[in-house]
C-alpha cells in the first residue's frame, strides 16, 4: 500500500499531524473493529486489517519524516511570521495570551 492509498483508506486529505492520524484511526477502529462492528464479520475483519495497515504506514512515514526548524523553512506556506500573528491576534498588549 502506498502513502496516498493509506491516506485514502483512512479518509485523510490535506494535512494532518500524527495526533490527527491517530484520532482518525481511533474513529475507524470504533466503527470497524470486528468485536464491535455492525457490518458483516468477514467485511469487518478485512476492513480492520486494511485500516491498521494504512495507519502503520502513515505513522511510520510521520516518524521518519525529517522536519526543518530553520526559520525560513518554518515560514514557508505561511502568510506572516509569529510576530505578525501575535500582533494580529493580541495587538501590542504584552499581557494578553
Amino acid at each position: 500500500m502506498t502513502i496516498p492509498e493509506a491516506a485514502e483508506v483512512l479518509g485523510i486529505n490535506g494535512r494532518r499531524s500524527l495526533n490527527g492520524i491517530y484520532a482518525r484511526f481511533h474513529e475507524l477502529v470504533k466503527e470497524w473493529h470486528p468485536d464491535v462492528s455492525h457490518y458483516d464479520p468477514d467485511l469487518s475483519h478485512v476492513t480492520f486489517i486494511r485500516i491498521k495497515e494504512a495507519y502503520d504506514i502513515l505513522v511510520e512515514c510521520g516518524m521518519n519524516y525529517e522536519l526543518s526548524f530553520r526559520a525560513e523553512d518554518i515560514r514557508k506556506g505561511t502568510e506572516y511570521d509569529s510576530r505578525e500573528f501575535w500582533t494580529t491576534h493580541f495587538g501590542d498588549d504584552p499581557i494578553k495570551g
